[in-house]
């Protein structure tokens, strides 16, 4: 890791994008060498792309990558995770289906893996989004007390920040690019409140993908020009494209070798291709 001005850590790293575990491929990297992580893991077995024997298990692969996360994040610097509660439905006709608290659950690992807890801020899609999972048909239908169950309409980016004795302020009075930090400074028309009305996206490529608009925002809002900013769950490379058009670096991994194509063919078409390989750093 290289150090400037006051000790202010500036990382190596080059744009890269791999395929493979998302429990491995972060210990490659130099620790300290990120300044941003922002991603959304899968959804337990909500979608095709995940299978986990139990959600026990999809709990102790997801604080492996937290705790991964952890140590190749730059000290005070910001991980934001979206995630929302999924519906595991039943069976057969004589049992319930039944619903997981998937942000409760994470955030509970986030903050035991040395993470301060920031902000929550709901991501509020249009009331037409939530129909298709299914939930509140019956109750519109029949109108029966006890069977209500309302749209989900929304999703939460929770917002952490990895634990130190540092003040927010100390990056902004200790950047040795005090030009890069004044061009960062976020424009009129940033969201002033925790709810964020933003219309959900869709890729044919990836069942679960978030819009652009949403990560250019927490791109914008979390880091700096010439940030790292790092999704070990990349998909087909929503944060790297957000990162690349805000001047960012990027680290992207997926465990799928298609939607590692697919992310490089968005960026490709933006900016300069990736790395394939990390880039040699000091011991």
């Amino acid at each position: 890791m290289n150090r400037k001005r006051n000790d202010y850590p500036v990382s190596p790293m080059a744009d890269t994008i791999r395929a493979g575990d998302c429990g491995v491929l972060p210990r490659e990297l130099p620790a300290g060498s990120v300044d941003l992580v922002f991603t959304s893991p899968p959804y337990f077995n909500a979608k095709s792309y995940s299978t986990y024997a139990s959600y026990e298990s999809y709990l102790a692969s997801m604080r492996r990558v937290i705790r991964l996360c952890r140590r190749v994040l730059s000290e005070g610097r910001f991980f934001v995770l979206n995630s929302l509660p999924i519906l595991i439905a039943r069976r057969n006709l004589g049992e319930s289906s039944r619903r997981l608290a998937i942000p409760f659950d994470l955030h509970r690992l986030v903050t035991e893996e040395g993470f301060d807890f920031i902000d929550d801020i709901i991501w509020r899609k249009p009331e037409g989004a939530g129909w298709s999972s299914g939930r509140g048909r019956r109750f519109a239908r029949d109108r029966n007390p006890l069977q209500y169950k309302a749209v989900p309409v929304t999703e939460y980016i929770m917002v952490y920040r990895k634990t130190t004795d540092k003040l927010i302020d100390w990056h902004l009075r200790h950047h040795p690019d005090r030009e890069m930090v004044r061009r960062s400074r976020i424009p009129d028309g940033y969201e002033k409140t925790n709810v964020w009305d933003i219309p959900p996206a869709s890729d044919p490529r990836h069942p679960a993908v978030f819009p652009l608009e949403l990560a250019e925002k927490i791109v914008r809002y979390y880091s700096f020009i010439g940030d790292v900013v790092l999704d070990p769950f990349a998909g087909t490379g929503t944060v790297g494209l957000a990162a690349a058009l805000l001047a960012r670096r990027y680290v992207l991994f997926d465990a799928k070798p298609e939607y590692v194509a697919a992310a490089r063919e968005r960026i490709r078409a933006v900016v300069k291709i990736d790395r394939d390989d990390f880039p040699p750093h000091p011991v």
